[in-house]
């Protein structure tokens, strides 16, 4: 049983608060847990919010709340943060996170036929391997053209999304071409595995516990998890608009200390995070449990394989919300043609992500250096001078 702390009124702080009663919407989602746990846990009340969770049920929805006002704060994908700010698909409005709410976390599960596909060709120990499960997908993929077969179709959770410009790279990667080769559509991540049981697509890029419970339901198998492919990979960050951080600094900083402190935790109490997830977004805790404690099983019955790192919250300074994700995000809408070449990504990278405010939040923190340099090229790892990372990089090239 997980026992709520224990808050007194003298560890509140409530001064200079210019807003204390909030609504944060969140995805029912393993990566959801921070907001979860500051909720659940006291870590929001000590920091004297008052906080109304609101679960949806898509990414769109969630957006498009926090630009009308209906949400105050939420958890929010990265890139679709950027999107939002720059008016791609859909309106536009100045958006800003300050806080980053972890690493990692996601996978790509394919269907039962899929596996049966790949199983034929002769490229095998394909689960986890990210080169050997490309190569094979596609084999499949050339074969399908050659016998004139309905091109694969994969659901990505939205647009502008590590799972959708992650899935690109890689299969790019080997020359499969992710507009024509196959067909990406997009789907909510609690309806990917129905999805898959009814055949309508083949496979999906989400995050935990949803490839968890595909291959428990028996309706598929996970290809590769996130970390394979590339290992401390961001992902979902605490965004807001611009115009709600400028209005409440007090409360940004407050909201930020105390999902701070949630994210520490649930590092440190991985068991208890399984249940109090569990209970908020109804699943078996075996569902939830293999995404935070690594050990994370690719097919039905076979053994479970340890992942390191397969969902970081708080360790490798995962909660900064560093710029250069950010950049990195703003070349794949690039890249694959949703955004000018020509754009100030500097500046744009600096209007969104609120570093200073991160730091002035979590002045009494381990922070990294203020004069680090992230250096990041598409074949090696992220390092960063003076502090430990943790094994990063893609994978498969």
């Amino acid at each position: 049983m997980i026992e709520q702390q224990a808050m007194t009124k003298n560890n509140v702080a409530t001064s200079g608060l210019e807003q204390p009663n909030l609504k944060i919407g969140y995805m029912p989602l393993s990566d959801s847990l921070p907001l979860l746990v500051a909720d659940e846990m006291g870590f929001f009340a000590r920091e004297g919010l008052s906080v109304e969770l609101q679960q949806e049920v898509s990414w769109a929805n969630i957006r498009d709340k926090v630009l009308v006002g209906h949400l105050d704060a939420a958890q929010m994908l990265a890139p679709m943060l950027l999107a939002t700010h720059l008016g791609i698909g859909g309106l536009r409005k100045p958006m800003q996170t300050a806080f980053a709410m972890g690493l990692n976390g996601n996978a790509f599960t394919i269907s039962n036929n899929l596996a049966a596909e790949l199983a034929a060709t002769d490229i095998h120990d394909i689960s986890g391997n990210a080169k050997q499960a490309l190569d094979a997908l596609k084999t499949v993929i050339s074969q399908r053209k050659t016998e004139n077969k309905p091109t694969l179709i994969f659901a990505i959770v939205f647009p502008f999304s590590i799972h959708n410009f992650l899935l690109r790279d890689w299969l790019a990667s080997a020359g499969i071409n992710p507009d024509s080769d196959v067909q990406l559509v997009v789907l909510p991540p609690s309806q990917m595995v129905d999805h898959l049981a009814l055949q309508h697509i083949d496979g999906f890029f989400a995050g935990a516990p949803w490839n968890t419970v595909a291959i428990q339901r028996g309706v598929g198998e996970c290809l590769v998890s996130g970390p394979d492919l590339w290992s401390n990979a961001p992902d979902k960050v605490l965004g807001t608009t611009q115009q709600w951080a400028n209005d409440n600094p007090n409360t940004l900083n407050s909201m930020i200390r105390a999902l701070y402190q949630a994210c520490a935790w649930a590092d440190a109490n991985r068991d208890d995070a399984a249940k109090l997830l569990a209970k908020h977004i109804h699943l078996p805790v075996d569902a939830v449990q293999p995404a935070l404690s690594g050990k994370f099983v690719y097919r039905k019955r076979q053994p479970a394989t340890q992942v390191d790192d397969m969902l970081v919250f708080n360790r490798y300074h995962a909660n900064y919300p560093w710029p250069e994700h950010g950049q990195w995000f703003l070349s794949q809408m690039q890249r694959w043609g949703w955004a000018a070449d020509n754009l100030d990504n500097d500046a744009i990278v600096n209007e969104c992500y609120a570093t200073a405010t991160y730091r002035a939040a979590l002045a009494d923190q381990a922070l990294p250096p203020t004069s680090h340099q992230l250096r990041f090229d598409i074949q090696q790892a992220w390092e960063l001078d003076d502090t430990a990372m943790g094994a990063t990089g893609f994978k498969y090239r």
